[in-house]
């Protein structure tokens, strides 16, 4: 057969027969395409000559490190490998190459490959190098280590923000387990965006995902695209039905990263589009506790929510949860959570109460109370809560006098009509709350109400209830009842309580108090301080919004509700955000907003029925990124019973919370006690008894009220003892890995303006500021034009970045920063192997070296990679010790202490050793050792 002629490129290494029938082995040295001709230098005879290249053959053997040089204008090289395997296939003779920073083995022909000198060749051939080899060393060495910690943590990409501890360990312990399939269960404000940013980023880093479908709230998908983009710089992902519709399945292919609303999806003609659609890579489900299922005996009730995931778990191999409330006390519903992430370990998770530490494989929760900064200082600084007590009037007494009356012989009304009187027991309970929110509130009610009598025409229908909590007092505020009397003389009372509610919005000292007492004194004390209000009732907010705009200005005062589209929204938290000092929201309107960063006050004018939304209120503040102490006044009516019944539920709810707390096992803090009370508010169910109190007077409601909190008191502490169980935040978790800082960067930013000829200057006011002016070459390589300015500004500390627009941010995604890691990681830029004078790393000559571990899951696909530097010498063997990572931030400096092979073969040894034995020890049924690779090797002496 024909042999395939291709030109050999310089420094393959080729063989032939000699006329005594032997081979000898040569290097080519270079090729004549025209003639067919190649020089090669023929290593035993220590000659070079001329042959034809059709006379010889590879003379590569299986292990020798090889560059890939395919020629080709436009071709990039595959870089340094490894050869595994070789063999002739049609007359073409190809050598399997493993390139283990590409994580791809290929066959190529042996003609392209150019036999190159490892970090092993070199040092067991003790081949010192030249003295720049030292610094060079050092850069190598630091870019593998931050490649590999930004690849396992995420933590060194685009963030607008440093990522904490608790974040980038529970990335870390995502990745390296090989299953994506996790419950994330963080407490409410610890940054689940930022943890599943980080972990995308890192998994399309990897290559392990590509297509990722992200279900939301439909509230929420803006929010999380634009957080991806601007936090992560993940710019593919699109809304679906917003930034592309479906008109035929093939159309999904097209689109690899989609963002989805929950309630659209789970709808029949949505789910069947999406059911064809290609596999997922991955699915991530936020909230994850609305996909609810519960167990009735042997039978299930699923929602279509539920449904949805179930579906989707068979067209995805891995499936993320996100939900600060997963348990909420209910074990089936939890277990069936469960299931959707591991349905093949079902039998297992249905004996979770005898088994619970199974939950360690699949649940990673980190609690408020234990998050620290990197100083190890708690983040959260706590919250004062003030409640400012509305003095009474002959106004209020009057109306809640008349508003009672009114109440009672609505709800006899009610009752005495069976269940069709249920409507009316709705009726009088929406006016209940509006009455505790403001005057204006139930004012207008009453006077659609009356309208609603008199008209005697219209639609009595409402909207359906929407399944979101958070939307229900908008929609409540739209109820008028049937056009009849609920009961006789109804037209007549509902014109005193009208007029009686006119009066007191004429002498509203609740308005008064809140003006007068809480923002008056902000005011004085700060004219430019921002203050977020919650309301739950659009009409409170108008009312508020107008008191508000009289006395400040109109532009300084900005409204969010469910109403509003999420572009309205946006705009109105910009305006506050910037030249606004008010922002007022009802529940809907505050759904994902976070306005921590800006403001830290917070007004409540009326308390929920529902404790958990007063929670989630504060959460708006009380998160991640709040630097300053949360600020919350909550505003009391004084003379109004269902007021005096609410205040009860929190004070009650506060007395519980104080108990729990007293109790736990951890360092009593804020966080803690923060933590208890949103379990404790989310477990307890008092909406029920809140609507009987009428009825029951306050003493009677006292005593449910302290029954269902015992409830959840036990439900809280189920759920505690089944989270314990829980995969969690280990501040050991990356303890002994080589862990990079901003410092690490600086430095290896430095070390490689000065090795490519960048001219830098540091600012003296900014160390970390750096002004470059970047030589034509590196402008050549790096793509830009001769038009393009060769100076810039840049840096590696983010809030430097960010407070000057024209500066650049070195971080990972930065295209400055890749090249930079690049070069350093090339064979040609050398520094495989040196002779280092550094005397804090031990007494005696010795050795570091730095090595790349490689784990790969049981179908070879690569799972997990880690840098690891090992000392040796005199004092032992040490692995990723700290006085490396001091090293690694210095300059370093050549010793010109002679070496040996003789001694280098026992350093080595003892350092793959060791590098064998972790890979070893970290290894499971999910994990199996890939490879060993040596990034780099130095003698040391101290002098």
């Amino acid at each position: 057969m024909k042999p395939l002629r291709l030109a050999h490129v310089q420094g393959c290494w080729v063989k032939r027969l000699t006329p005594s029938g032997q081979e000898e082995l040569g290097v080519v040295k270079m090729a004549i395409a025209e003639t067919g001709e190649i020089q090669v230098h023929w290593i035993r005879s220590d000659r070079a000559s001329f042959v034809d290249a059709a006379t010889v053959s590879s003379g590569f053997q299986n292990g020798q490190d090889v560059l890939d040089c395919t020629p080709g204008t436009g071709v990039r090289s595959l870089g340094l490998g490894v050869i595994m395997q070789q063999r002739v296939l049609a007359g073409s003779e190809q050598a399997l190459v493993d390139f283990p920073d590409k994580r791809e083995r290929h066959w190529l022909p042996y003609q392209y490959l150019r036999q190159v000198k490892g970090v092993r060749h070199r040092f067991l051939r003790a081949h010192l190098g030249q003295d720049t080899d030292v610094e060079r060393l050092r850069l190598r060495l630091l870019a593998h280590a931050i490649k590999v910690w930004n690849e396992n943590t995420g933590s060194l990409s685009h963030l607008e923000i440093d990522p904490l501890p608790h974040q980038i360990n529970l990335v870390h312990h995502i990745l390296a387990s090989d299953n994506l399939s996790w419950l994330i269960a963080d407490d409410v404000g610890l940054g689940k965006t930022i943890e599943t940013g980080m972990l995308l980023h890192a998994l399309i880093q990897r290559n392990r995902v590509k297509r990722i479908l992200l279900i939301t709230p439909a509230g929420l998908t803006k929010q999380w695209q634009d957080e991806l983009y601007h936090k992560f710089k993940l710019e593919e992902f699109e809304i679906y039905h917003e930034d592309f519709s479906v008109n035929e399945p093939r159309q999904w292919k097209m689109h690899d990263c989609v963002i989805g609303s929950l309630d659209r999806l789970k709808q029949p003609d949505h789910l069947e589009s999406l059911l064809q659609a290609e596999p997922w890579d991955l699915v991530i489900f936020d909230e994850g506790h609305r996909l609810s299922r519960r167990q009735y005996g042997l039978k299930f009730d699923s929602s279509e929510r539920y449904d949805l995931a179930r579906a989707l778990r068979g067209r995805t191999q891995h499936m993320l949860l996100l939900s600060a409330t997963p348990h909420q006390g209910m074990q089936d519903k939890f277990v069936a959570l469960l299931e959707l992430l591991r349905p093949d370990r079902r039998q297992e998770l249905l004996m979770l109460s005898l088994k619970p530490e199974i939950l360690r494989d699949m649940v990673y929760r980190n609690h408020k109370a234990d998050v620290t900064d990197a100083d190890g200082q708690f983040i959260f600084q706590g919250k004062i809560t003030s409640a400012l007590k509305v003095p009474s009037s002959p106004e209020s007494i009057d109306f809640d006098q008349t508003l009672q009356a009114y109440l009672r012989k609505g709800y006899a009304a009610g009752e005495a009509l069976g269940r069709t009187g249920n409507a009316i027991g709705f009726v009088m309970t929406v006016y209940r709350k509006l009455a505790v929110s403001s005057a204006a509130a139930i004012h207008q009610a009453l006077r659609n109400r009356l309208q609603r009598l008199l008209d005697d025409y219209g639609d009595d229908t409402l909207p359906s209830e929407p399944t979101d909590q958070r939307y229900v007092g908008e929609w409540e505020e739209q109820v008028r009842g049937e056009a009849e009397e609920f009961f006789a003389g109804e037209i007549q009372l509902l014109k005193q309580l009208i007029d009686d509610a006119s009066l007191l919005m004429a002498n509203d000292l609740k308005l008064t108090v809140f003006i007068n007492s809480v923002i008056g004194p902000i005011n004085a004390s700060n004219p430019e301080e921002k203050v977020l209000i919650f309301t739950e009732y659009r009409t409170t907010q108008r009312y508020l919004r107008d008191a508000l705009a009289a006395r400040f200005g109109e532009d300084k005062v900005a409204l969010i509700n469910g109403s509003m589209q999420h572009a309205e929204r946006r705009e109105a938290i910009s305006q506050f955000e910037t030249h606004g000092r008010f922002l007022i929201s009802t529940e809907a309107g505050g759904e994902g907003i976070n306005l921590q960063r800006k403001c830290h006050m917070m007004v409540n004018y009326d308390l929920p029925w529902n404790p958990m939304r007063l929670v989630q209120r504060i959460g708006r503040l009380y998160r991640y990124g709040q630097k300053l102490k949360v600020v919350v006044f909550n505003i009391q009516q004084s003379d109004s019973l269902d007021q005096d019944i609410v205040d009860l539920m929190y004070q009650r709810i506060d007395s519980v919370v104080d108990d729990l707390a007293q109790v736990q096992e951890h360092e009593f803090n804020e966080g803690l006690k923060d933590e208890i009370l949103g379990e404790l508010a989310d477990l307890i169910d008092v909406e029920d008894i809140l609507q009987q109190a009428t009825k029951l007077g306050i003493e009677r409601t006292s005593e449910r009220i302290d029954a269902a909190l015992e409830e959840a008191k036990k439900a809280a502490e189920l759920q505690r003892e089944i989270f314990a169980h829980a995969a969690t935040n280990d501040v050991n978790e990356l303890g002994d890995q080589v862990a990079i800082t901003i410092d690490h960067l600086q430095s290896f930013v430095v070390g490689m303006f000065g090795q490519l000829g960048i001219e830098i200057s540091v600012s003296s006011n900014e160390p970390r500021l750096l002004r470059i002016r970047l030589p034509d070459l590196v402008m050549q390589e790096l793509g830009l034009s001769k038009r393009s300015s060769s100076r810039m500004d840049v840096t590696v500390d983010r809030a430097l970045a960010a407070r000057r627009p024209d500066t650049r941010m070195l971080d990972l995604t930065s295209s400055l920063m890749q090249y930079l890691l690049a070069k350093a990681c090339l064979y040609d830029f050398g520094g495989l192997a040196g002779s280092v004078c550094a005397p804090n790393l031990g007494e005696g000559s010795g050795a570091l070296f730095g090595a790349m571990l490689r784990w790969q899951g049981p179908q070879g696909n690569r799972v997990r990679q880690e840098f690891v530097t090992i000392l040796t010498g005199q004092e032992g063997v040490k692995v990723n010790s700290g006085v490396v990572s001091d090293w690694l931030m210095q300059p370093a400096h050549f010793s010109a202490q002679a070496t040996s092979i003789e001694s280098s073969r026992p350093l080595y040894d003892a350092a793959n050793k060791v590098a064998n034995q972790r890979l070893a020890e970290l290894s499971n049924q999910h994990l199996i050792p890939e490879s060993l690779d040596w990034a780099g090797a130095g003698w040391t002496s101290p002098n």
